[in-house]
């Protein structure tokens, strides 16, 4: 196992003046054998690292040589305005530091590396492009420097490493990772083979081809083609300055990247990074997480220090906070290996220390893992009622006649109406029977022959205008409530918008039928329903509010006084208390997430498989397309029978099976159309501005699938738009049919990870808005259409395709682009008082349900809103501190907003380290070995735990 590192915490010219000097090249004199005692930090362990174990290292890189934008190469140390070479570039003009002379000359053991440091897009991409000659500039400069380095050193420089460094949300170009190959070789023939010198560079780590897209420019394969002699993968910083709290190397992660590396680089060429240094995060402001080395968590360990401002006094000092020093424990983290210390925090939840809080008897909040952390979240809001000024509640009908099911709910709403349940009740038309004699239909006799009636009467003790609230269960996706109050007409649920979100769930739920004129004596007559929708009673109230929240949860939160070093009696160190603060932060690690568009529908398809449904387009949600008798007991005779009226139902064809997880495989829907045309429709026609997104795999080389969108002509099929996927010419495809035509819109070549990707699964997304439509895979936008259309994109019914291929459907999801929901918003409750925080400024208002009112494709472009998908600590609120337990509530207030942890801590500062030690090296270099690596590269020396030399073989072992 080799092992190769950095410099960069090497003592400055002066700290090594005290030190030695060089008296001529090569040759030094020991000044002060003890200087080293009076340096920094970093500095005094990055000479003993050197000290005591130079023969446990492999290779350095010598992190000195910068690269600006025109190609010339500058001391990096020293800045960019101190060039390597002198003016007619015959000459090095500032060499690296003094320290690393020295070592370079004593240690030659160590294959030592001229590393080029270029940073950033500006930088980068110039020399990319050979802008006005910058990279013939910089191959120049490269190959005069490394011969005079060479004259200087002469067998100690062994190699030139490429440290070219950029993010980008994708490449520029599909060529750019094509030419950073070709930089690698011009480097390698024009400085390298010449100079007898080897070539390693540095890569970001990536866990699939262009994965992840921001590092997408050194895909690892395209870098593979420049047959290099070492590649050195920069496996730290996962969690890094401007992410949450986390591991620098989570295991899960490594093991991803290696997985790629064995795939596409040899393995026995290329050395995976590991941190030698933590990071340590604030929890209660917004602060880049600082890099720590170990021996500063030691201290902070050992309660030597405490928190900074984060700024100076006008005398330069730093403004320190009155907290006291006190001792922490670390905790070992078995995942990867590091360590964890909590700084001036007095409390702390993970996600599985959490009471989940149930609502009206359901349950609203789940736990999840992912990459092997718990977090809680809700999938989507309930309505919480809120009602103001209540002058009666009717939970049961006073009279009921004619056509009555018996299959009547019963609902406690016991957090919005505590002490009342209501009875529901599904007034159905009347029957008819079939007389034979006349060949006729006739009403039955009796109370089913009646349409179903339903009547509340009831008082109230002061007659005005009030809101009249309806309590309601709503069947799958329609409902139509007819009734009259004190002789008003009103229909429940007609006019309602489509994205309404109680159509998704069925469920009770209080719904606002507006304001109505009460006397002294009042009737409200419930007709017909539709659909099995059932009336369940009403409220009368001055006020209401939907009140759609997420759920809450709970922590039973101790905080007591922290100990610390009190004074020193006969030779043992007393424990005093310490200073508690005055206040405290509750600090929430979220991930919270840009509006998303209002869902109507999302369907992971597992329940019908849990159900043994056997073809989804039996359904009623997925009705296949037919003529057909769409109600029975109508009053037309029929064979025999009386039917409703024949009507055209349903948009879907083809038999699409559900299938239960399985085998490491997701729940999905499955359809054979290897030999035709199946789709699978959704049964509503929307009339909004659709999203529709589809995770989608098909398995057969003639494929073409994808999603059907405003389908039109119910009772029929091929209609409507399609997005196809088109794997028998690599294309993504608009096409509309029509009649039994089919007409192409719009045609874009798949990339060659998509067409290569056959049998994967894949986000297909459609976004269509007044007339333009958007088709994207995964995040991939390849055809935006604004042309003209022959079809009406004003309403229609939405789903998956799939035509001469086998196809799964994991997740069907539909939505609107005319509404969006916020995931940002939380709150904490304590002592009965709630403080939201995390609402972002928008100058959008809110509609009743909680939707941002928008309707475009982005409501946060050009808000300089920065929500970046990831967890991060978020304050909430700081209170007075106090001793003893105390129930604190956390409520998410938005849906999709994930929860990890929770923090009570020091409301000046506190704050979380991560740092990785032996035990977390060890970790790292287990799975590096079995992967057949060359090695581990560690950034970097004078950071580290230095018993991990200990662990360490010398390198030719």
């Amino acid at each position: 196992m080799k092992f190769i590192s950095w410099t960069l915490n090497e003592p400055s010219n002066a700290q090594f003046a005290e030190y030695a000097t060089e008296v001529s090249p090569g040759e030094w004199r020991i000044l002060n054998p003890d200087a080293w005692k009076n340096w920094g930090g970093n500095q005094k362990n990055f000479w003993l690292a050197f000290m005591n174990h130079h023969d446990k290292i492999y290779g350095v890189g010598l992190h000195d040589f910068g690269v600006n934008a025109d190609g010339t190469i500058y001391s990096y140390k020293a800045g960019e305005g101190y060039p390597v070479l002198n003016e007619d570039e015959t000459a090095i003009r500032w060499w690296m530091r003094d320290s690393l002379r020295f070592l370079v000359d004593h240690y030659p053991n160590i294959k030592w590396s001229l590393q080029m440091v270029c940073f950033d897009p500006s930088r980068v991409e110039p020399i990319l492009d050979n802008v006005n000659g910058a990279q013939d500039t910089f191959v120049r400069q490269l190959k005069k420097i490394a011969e005079l380095y060479l004259n200087r050193f002469p067998g100690r420089i062994k190699g030139i490493e490429m440290d070219f460094e950029k993010t980008t949300s994708r490449p520029r170009s599909a060529q750019e990772p094509e030419k950073y190959r070709d930089l690698l070789r011009r480097v390698k023939d024009e400085v390298c083979r010449p100079l007898g010198l080897e070539i390693r560079v540095n890569l970001h780590a990536m866990t699939g081809e262009y994965n992840p897209s921001w590092y997408a420019w050194t895909n690892y394969s395209t870098i593979a083609e420049a047959d290099l002699d070492e590649y050195q993968i920069m496996s730290y910083d996962f969690s890094a300055g401007n992410t949450a709290p986390g591991p620098s190397t989570p295991v899960w992660w490594l093991l991803e990247v290696l997985d790629h590396v064995r795939n596409v680089l040899p393995p026995e060429k290329t050395f995976i990074g590991n941190a030698a240094y933590g990071r340590r995060w604030s929890l209660n402001r917004d602060r880049l997480g600082t890099a720590i080395a170990y021996w500063q968590l030691l201290q902070w360990q050992n309660g030597l220090f405490k928190h900074n401002a984060g700024q100076r006094n006008d005398q330069g000092e730093f403004i320190w906070f009155d907290q006291s020093f006190i001792p922490y424990c670390g905790f070992h983290d078995e995942e990867s290996g590091y360590e964890y210390t909590f700084l001036h925090c007095y409390d702390r939840f993970q996600a599985r220390f959490a009471r989940l809080l149930p609502y009206n008897n359901s349950q609203v909040v789940y736990r999840g893992t992912y990459r092997n952390a718990e977090y809680i979240t809700s999938y989507s809001k309930h309505q919480r009622a809120k009602f103001t000024g209540i002058q009666r509640v009717l939970t049961e009908a006073t009279s009921t006649s004619g056509h009555i099911s018996d299959a009547h709910s019963v609902w406690e709403p016991k957090d919005d109406l505590p002490g009342y349940t209501f009875y529901g009740y599904n007034t159905l038309p009347g029957q008819y029977l079939y007389d034979e004699a006349t060949n006729s239909c006739v009403r039955a006799s009796g109370a089913i022959g009646q349409d179903g009636r339903v009547t509340y009467s009831f008082s109230l003790s002061t007659p005005g205008t009030y809101r009249l609230i309806a309590t309601v269960y709503f069947p799958y996706l329609n409902c139509r409530i007819p009734i009259n109050v004190n002789g008003v007409d009103y229909v429940i649920g007609e006019d309602i918008p489509d994205w309404y979100p109680f159509f998704v769930n069925p469920s009770h739920h209080f719904f606002d039928c507006g304001t109505f004129s009460f006397s002294t004596s009042n009737t409200i007559t419930v007709g017909v329903t539709q659909d099995s929708a059932q009336i369940m009673g009403f409220v009368i109230c001055r006020d209401f509010e939907h009140g759609m929240s997420g759920g809450e949860v709970e922590y039973n939160v101790n905080l007591q006084v922290p100990k610390k070093r009190g004074s020193v009696l006969d030779g043992v160190v007393t424990k005093v208390d310490a200073d508690m603060p005055d206040e405290v932060t509750l600090t929430a690690e979220l991930i919270r997430r840009h509006p998303r568009p209002a869902i109507f529908w999302e369907d992971l398809f597992g329940p019908f498989a849990d159900q043994e449904v056997e073809n989804l387009t039996e359904t009623n949600y997925y009705q296949r397309a037919i003529t057909g008798f769409r109600a029975p007991n109508g009053p037309y005779p029929v064979d025999g029978a009386c039917r409703g009226p024949l009507q055209n139902i349903g948009y879907s064809n083809g038999t699409w099976r559900p299938v239960a997880a399985s085998g490491g495989d997701e729940a999905h829907v499955y359809c054979d159309a290897r030999n035709s045309s199946a789709q699978l429709v959704l049964n509503r026609e929307f009339s909004f501005n659709a999203h529709i997104e589809a995770d989608i795999r098909a398995l057969d080389s003639n494929a073409i699938y994808g999603i059907r969108f405003y389908a039109r002509n119910p009772g029929t099929v091929g209609n409507g738009y399609i997005a196809q996927l088109n794997y028998r010419n690599r294309t993504v495809r608009l096409v509309y049919e029509s009649g039994g035509s089919s007409q192409v819109l719009a045609t874009a070549a798949m990339s060659e990870t998509l067409a290569n990707g056959l049998g994967s699964r894949h986000t297909l997304t459609i976004r269509v808005h007044n007339g333009r439509i958007k088709i994207l895979v995964g995040a991939v936008e390849y055809i935006n259409y604004s042309g003209s259309l022959p079809g009406s994109l004003s309403r229609g019914a939405h789903g998956v395709y799939a035509n001469g291929t086998r196809i799964r459907c994991y997740r069907l999801h539909i939505a609107t682009n005319d509404r969006y929901e916020p995931m940002e918003k939380v709150s904490a409750i304590v002592d009965g008082r709630e403080y939201v925080a995390l609402e972002e400024d928008r100058p959008y208002s809110y509609d009743e349900l909680g939707y941002l009112v928008y309707s475009g494709f982005n409501p946060d472009e050009g808000l300089d809103i920065d929500i970046d998908n990831d967890y991060d600590n978020f304050p909430i609120v700081n209170i007075p501190s106090w001793v003893g337990e105390k129930n604190i509530r956390i409520r998410l207030v938005d849906a999709g907003v994930w929860l990890r942890n929770f923090y009570v801590g020091d409301g000046e500062e506190y704050s979380i380290a991560w740092n990785s030690d032996l035990e977390g090296f060890i970790t790292t270099l287990g799975f590096i070995k079995n992967y057949g690596c060359k090695g581990v590269g560690m950034w970097t020396i004078g950071q580290e735990d230095p018993r991990v030399f200990t662990y360490l073989p010398p390198p030719n072992d």
